[in-house]
């Protein structure tokens, strides 16, 4: 069994009840993925903590962090195709800083 404990970048993850209940049920962290969503909600100045969270710099899982960028509100109201959305997310991914200089496998 997989835990994916998904959680929003914008969402402080020191008091995260996500990741306190996979810490609960996985204290060793080995069946726990956490991800990230959203990184475009990021508070300007804030990428660089999230960034560190993204790396295992400062909470360390098995599995290590992941990000996505999904549709947002407006894509889906415009009817915006999971494959452009997919196409959006890898743009973003490899345009945007500190993002664009990371490995790729830590997204999508």
């Amino acid at each position: 069994c997989v835990i994916l404990a998904v959680q929003p970048a914008n969402v402080d993850f020191h008091n995260s009840q996500i990741l306190a209940d996979a810490h609960e049920v996985d204290p060793e962290t080995r069946r726990t993925i956490p991800v990230i969503t959203k990184p475009d909600l990021i508070d300007d100045g804030a990428e660089g903590g999230v960034k560190k969270l993204l790396l295992g710099e400062e909470v360390n899982f098995e599995m290590g962090f992941h990000m996505v960028k999904c549709r947002n509100q407006k894509d889906l109201n415009d009817s915006v195709s999971m494959a452009d959305g997919m196409r959006k997310e890898t743009k973003f991914f490899n345009s945007v800083v500190p993002w664009k200089d990371l490995d790729k496998d830590l997204f999508g």
